[in-house]
């Protein structure tokens, strides 16, 4: 469970304030990544919103609303949060406002997203955009004054008022919550939810029966969502804390794909040998410009630049492999087998190095045998410099 706490105060009565939070339809204009909002009733609110680069629509419920105190709200469906918007006045014509927000996490992308404190930074921006947008208008836009109570009263909602909205945890692939900058918006407009429904499809395989194949595809989602969501984020810090877990996922993959993947196809693939020979000079460009990456500010020029060239490689590689070698590799070995590689990659990939080291050698043996003392090293000195892996 992961929670946040913002507070903003605002030169505008608190009744002003409330007023303008009770105007759900207008939260696009000061909340990033929402598209729309729309009321079904005095309770329900259909939210639209940018979830890391994907559309997502979902509702959520007001459990109690007073009049220049407080709304709160729990999801209904999809991921799991609930929280609460308090009003208080500070003075001549002057209101704080609070935002408390208890959400759960599912998935890398999610996790990174609380990690690295994307969600907390998020609604930050949130309230001093509607700071911004009410201190320049003077009035409100609408106004609201009925009111919502359930019995007994809610108080602030935490999780568990949103256990009906638990979503499928594990490795499901990319959901869409809490790192996104919409899902974060939703969560600051009080009936909103920090995170979209949890996709998952019928064919996602339950967690510890996937096969390698699964594992490695996952891989690359995750991977190629983080990419997205460093693209969409202005926040020079966010950027490089996202950057970094990206980083060290992709290392830590790599890795593993060369411990236990690559001797494989080797094995099984008639053309194993050219196969993994490509693949592997592919991990080569790609360390030696996540090497690069490393070193740039997220608000240089050539931050951006390198972010490219990192994704035109990887886009050929992740062609490669699962338009290709994947299918091949499924067919020409045994689902016990596939299953029991998966146990093996993700395995390595809590030992393997989580930086990009270009100049050691890409080889099973070096990585099993060199490998989990480079990855120690590497893991000392991510805590000692407060550098975010995931």
């Amino acid at each position: 469970m992961s929670k946040v706490q913002k507070s903003i105060e605002v030169d505008v009565p608190i009744s002003t304030a409330y007023n303008q939070w009770t105007q759900f339809e207008e939260f696009p204009q000061f909340m990033s990544g929402v598209e729309q909002v729309e009321q079904l009733d005095e309770r329900t609110l259909r939210w639209v919103a940018q979830i890391a680069g994907v559309r997502r629509q979902w509702n959520a419920t007001v459990l109690e609303q007073v009049p220049d105190q407080k709304v709160a709200w729990a999801a209904t469906e999809g991921a799991t949060n609930a929280g609460a918007v308090y009003f208080e006045p500070v003075g001549s014509g002057r209101t704080r406002v609070t935002l408390y927000l208890d959400y759960e996490p599912e998935g890398l992308v999610e996790k990174v997203g609380d990690a690295v404190n994307v969600v907390e930074r998020q609604a930050t921006g949130d309230l001093e955009r509607f700071k911004t947008f009410i201190e320049e208008r003077g009035t409100e836009t609408g106004e609201w004054r009925g009111e919502v109570a359930d019995e007994p009263q809610v108080g602030t909602p935490d999780v568990e008022d949103a256990a009906a909205s638990r979503g499928s945890s594990g490795r499901a692939g990319i959901s869409g919550t809490a790192v996104a900058a919409g899902a974060v918006a939703a969560a600051a407009g009080a009936a909103g939810v920090a995170a979209a429904t949890k996709s998952s499809s019928p064919e996602t395989p339950a967690a510890g029966t996937e096969d390698v194949v699964d594992v490695l595809t996952t891989d690359h989602r995750e991977v190629t969502a983080l990419l997205r969501q460093i693209r969409s984020t202005s926040d020079s810090a966010s950027r490089r804390d996202l950057a970094d877990v990206m980083i060290s996922e992709l290392v830590r993959h790599a890795v593993a794909e060369e411990m236990y993947v690559y001797p494989a196809m080797r094995r099984y693939l008639p053309d194993g040998d050219a196969a993994v020979e490509h693949d592997t000079a592919e991990h080569k460009e790609l360390e030696r410009t996540m090497k690069e990456l490393e070193a740039v500010d997220a608000s240089d020029l050539r931050f951006d630049a390198l972010l490219s060239e990192l994704e035109t490689i990887l886009a050929d590689h992740v062609s490669d492999e699962e338009s290709e070698q994947f299918p091949r590799l499924r067919s020409a070995i045994s689902r016990d087998e596939l299953v029991q590689l998966a146990g093996k990659v993700q395995a390595a990939k809590k030992l393997a190095p989580t930086r990009p080291h270009p100049g050691a050698p890409n080889a099973q043996l070096f990585h099993k045998v060199v490998g989990p003392g480079v990855g120690l090293v590497d893991r000392l000195r991510d805590r000692l410099s407060g550098r975010t892996t995931g």
